[in-house]
């Protein structure tokens, strides 16, 4: 029985290796020593130790029944769990953890077989432990917190900081890669000091071991804890040189993503990566003839986590011509692609009026209508809607002309819509478009545009809410305080004034309280049946306004002043009812009077006019001479074009008012100032100029003043009849000009040309140049050259990722970057119905739709 071939191994050996259970049994009952019988080679291995070799767990669990030794090993210390591990045998060492014997710690022995000195040894552990620390469908891998309570995290940093090959660092990685999104797991690898060592290896030039520890890393970085000493070990410039000089697309998302990741996780952070010489550009030329989808959207995603909210990284993006790219992805037929890169845009564009323009003349914008328009998904629609009013930026006149482009149905379908984000957007636009020179509040109204917006008055987001109550206000009330009598009906019939009031009186926000008055005000500013319905309102009091006068906030304060002033404007027995609520004393004004902001000071003028009468602690012409004299100063000195306009809107307001005031206005230049005012180069200031001149022309001094100066500059009659079309002027100051005519003028001389145009939107000139009907690309095309049938959407989009889009009639160079400064020469005017050029100065255009006037009786 203990007969041994030339190899050493005897019967017993033999059979248990092939797994021959019954003739192991006879054996080992037949001579009870051929159980831990040892072959007689270098290595001596028991019966057990050969069925392992084979894998065979029968014949393992066989000679367990019988009484084998689980924990002998042979002469190079290897016991079962070694040798299963080093013949990859997953299956056994599974069997051999279930069995959980004492005499057996197969983690232990695992984890001390990875931590070998041995580079087969190592590798052969981790390709093992990769697999069994797998996740399962179900979540992560059962055998996760063994191995991590075994120290196997730590057994894995004494691998990376170790002399052991690349190979079994590899392997080591793969493991760290299948648990490194546990917390604990972290914790490990910071304190274990695995950090700096996997820092130091990205110097390698092995994708294979390059690919898990930039996974490792990425995820690492998520949180700022463990990205802040990454980022201290130096792994951002190492990380954009992988990115420079390894050619392989796995590589790159990877070392992508944990770029993306380390900004993402604190400012501090994104400025360094942004800052990092040659990312921009090395981003930049990825997408260059990129074929890989997972690269792509990689690219977008981290583009977007770098830019966002970091003004120099934005520019620094821009500047290398990194959005062309983002806009051409916008047309891809890959969603996830699409909405990457419109987010990537949006971010690009928040809050950096460089960024916006330089997007916008690259011709973000008619690829982002088109897609809005065309599609229905929620979440493309709404990307791109947000995206779109980015672009748009703070600036009124592009605000106007991409809710334009947008259209009021589509507005109106976003306040319909279930997204609070359209929901924003869209009261956003829609308060836009009723305001100023081209007001679309009739259309709104004609569309049931109203509605919807008094719907929003009930949204749980008070920042939906102020954006509803702006619209509102806009649509019940256009400049100079002229009411739209049927919106102002519209929102009493769909219970605007009931929701209102509720916001005043119930709202825990002060802000949402004196907006919610304002509005109320605008609603019945004119229309004695509103006022009536507000009145009948048992909770609605003035004293609930009167009590914002004395918040700590100082905006609350000034909005709750505009409410009194709208609520008293032309109506004394309003000012009747304030007075006798408790009223306005002069130091509820001094400090908006006294302020260096200009917009409180215009605001605080024109409520302490307006207030005059009710304010008993001031005498009321010298109040009023207070207020006029600030706002004419503000005309004549003020150097923002928004206070302009709000001031010629103020006055134009109380050009209305009552007796004395205009003439006040008149006697101190104010004719001059607004005729100046009307030669500026922005609308928005040339319309308030024209209509507070249209009502001071029933003004007999200032119609004589205004008559000889459009004696002096004649072209001034055109501005003022084509912006007085829906307000006032005197029929007077009109016979007066006809008879200047019929008399005879000098000629009139070359007159500047923004005079007679709407203001200029840069970035339309390349709207104007877009196909009708371009195909729309497809990631299917990747890699190939689409230049045929394929028109370039913008004047600068001669190459493109993912090797779509090229056009050679064009192409001046490798990536088609033209002078910024050339292109901001384009001017496309917005079209109109008419200019105020085609206005002549005999016809006066009706509409019966038009806001009605109110004068103070």
């Amino acid at each position: 029985m203990n007969e041994v071939d030339e190899q050493g191994w005897g019967h017993v050996h033999h059979a248990a290796f092939n797994g021959y259970v019954k003739s192991v049994e006879r054996f080992v009952t037949a001579m009870e020593d051929q159980l831990e019988f040892t072959t007689q080679d270098n290595l001596h291995s028991t019966p057990l130790l050969c069925a392992t070799m084979s894998g065979n767990i029968e014949m393992i669990q066989k000679l367990l029944d019988l009484g084998a030794q689980i924990d002998y090993k042979d002469n190079r210390n290897h016991g079962v769990v070694e040798i299963a591990a080093t013949k990859n045998f997953v299956e056994t060492l599974e069997f051999f953890i279930k069995l959980d014997n004492p005499k057996l710690p197969v983690w232990k022995n695992l984890i001390k077989f990875l931590s070998s000195s041995e580079d087969e040894e190592a590798e052969a552990a981790g390709k093992v432990l990769r697999i069994l620390t797998t996740a399962t469908q179900d979540g992560p891998s059962p055998n996760l917190e063994p191995f991590v309570d075994s120290d196997g995290v730590l057994a894995i940093v004494k691998v990376i900081t170790g002399f052991v090959g690349e190979e079994a660092k590899i392997q080591a990685f793969n493991v760290l890669v299948n648990i490194i999104e546990n917390d604990r797991v972290k914790q490990q690898v910071l304190k274990g000091g695995g950090i700096p060592p996997s820092v130091k290896l990205l110097k390698t030039e092995n994708k294979g071991l390059l690919f898990p520890l930039l996974i490792v890393l990425k995820e690492l970085c998520k949180e700022k804890q463990y990205a802040d000493p990454v980022v201290a070990n130096g792994a951002i410039p190492a990380i954009v040189k992988v990115c420079q000089t390894v050619n392989d697309n796995d590589v790159f998302v990877q070392a992508i993503d944990a770029l993306g990741n380390i900004a993402e996780s604190d400012p501090d952070h994104r400025t360094t990566v942004g800052g990092t010489p040659g990312l921009f550009s090395t981003l930049v030329n990825l997408f260059e003839d990129c074929t890989s989808k997972a690269l792509v959207l990689s690219l977008t995603m981290a583009i977007g986590k770098m830019v966002r909210g970091d003004k120099n990284n934005q520019e620094r993006y821009v500047n290398e011509y990194g959005a062309s790219p983002l806009i051409m992805l916008v047309r891809v037929r890959n969603k996830d692609i699409q909405l990457s890169a419109i987010e990537a845009l949006y971010c690009l564009a928040d809050g950096n009026d460089f960024a916006q323009k330089a997007i916008l003349e690259e011709g973000a914008v008619m690829p982002l209508i088109q897609l809005l328009k065309r599609t229905r998904a929620p979440d493309v629609q709404e990307m791109s809607a947000m995206a779109l009013w980015a672009l748009a930026g703070d600036d009124l006149n592009e605000r106007r002309s991409m809710a334009g482009m947008m259209g009021v149905p589509l507005l109106i379908e976003f306040v319909t819509s279930l997204s609070e984000t359209l929901h924003y957007i869209g009261a956003e636009g829609l308060a836009v478009l009723a305001q100023g020179p081209h007001s679309k509040a009739t259309l709104i109204g004609h569309a049931n545009g109203v509605q919807p917006l008094v719907r929003l008055l009930k949204s749980d987001k008070e920042y939906i809410v102020a954006c509803a109550m702006n619209a509102i206000r806009h649509l019940c009330v256009g400049t100079g305080y002229v009411p739209h009598p049927k919106n102002q009906a519209t929102v009493q019939q769909a219970r605007g004034i009931k929701s209102l009031i509720a916001l005043m009186v119930n709202s825990r926000n002060e802000l949402i309280q004196v907006q919610a008055a304002l509005t109320l005000a605008c609603a019945a500013l004119a229309n004695k049946e509103n006022e009536e319905h507000i009145a009948e309102n048992l909770d609605f009091s003035f004293i609930h306004i009167l009590r914002l006068l004395y918040s700590e906030n100082e905006q609350v304060k000034l909005l709750a002043g505009e409410a009194l002033a709208a609520f008293a404007f032309n109506n004394v027995a309003q000012q009747r009812e304030i007075a006798e609520s408790g009223g306005v004393r002069m130091h509820n004004f001094l400090t908006f009077l006294e302020s260096k902001d200009e917009y409180c000071r215009c605001s605080g003028a024109f409520q302490i006019v307006v207030l005059a009468r009710i304010v008993p602690d001031e005498d009321q012409a010298s109040s009023s001479a207070i207020g006029i004299k600030l706002l004419v100063d503000l005309l004549e000195f003020s150097q923002k074009e928004q206070i302009q306009a709000l001031t010629c809107d103020c006055l134009a307001r109380l050009a209305h008012t009552r007796a004395g005031v205009p003439a006040a206005i008149v006697s101190i230049n104010g004719v001059e100032l607004l005729c100046r005012l009307m030669m500026s180069q922005t609308e928005q200031v040339r319309y308030c100029a024209a209509v507070a001149l249209g009502y001071l022309t029933f003004d007999h001094t200032a119609e004589r003043q205004l008559l000889r100066r459009c004696r002096e500059q004649p072209y001034l009659v055109k501005v003022l009849l084509y912006h007085t079309r829906y307000g006032k002027i005197s029929p007077s100051f009109l016979e007066g000009w006809n008879h200047c005519k019929r008399i005879g003028l000098p000629p009139i001389p070359e007159k500047p040309k923004f005079i007679t145009a709407k203001d200029s939107i840069t970035y339309l000139s390349s709207i104007k140049e877009q196909p009708p009907h371009a195909r729309p690309l497809t990631i299917l095309s990747m890699g190939a050259d689409t230049a045929t049938g394929e028109t370039a959407t913008t004047s600068r989009h001669h190459s493109s990722p993912l090797g779509l889009f090229r056009d050679d009639r064009t192409a001046t160079n490798v990536t088609g970057r033209s002078s910024r400064v050339s292109r901001a020469t384009a001017t496309f005017p917005q079209n109109t119905p008419r200019s105020e050029a085609d206005i002549t100065p005999a016809e006066t255009p009706k509409n019966e739709d038009a806001p009605m006037a109110v004068q103070d009786g």
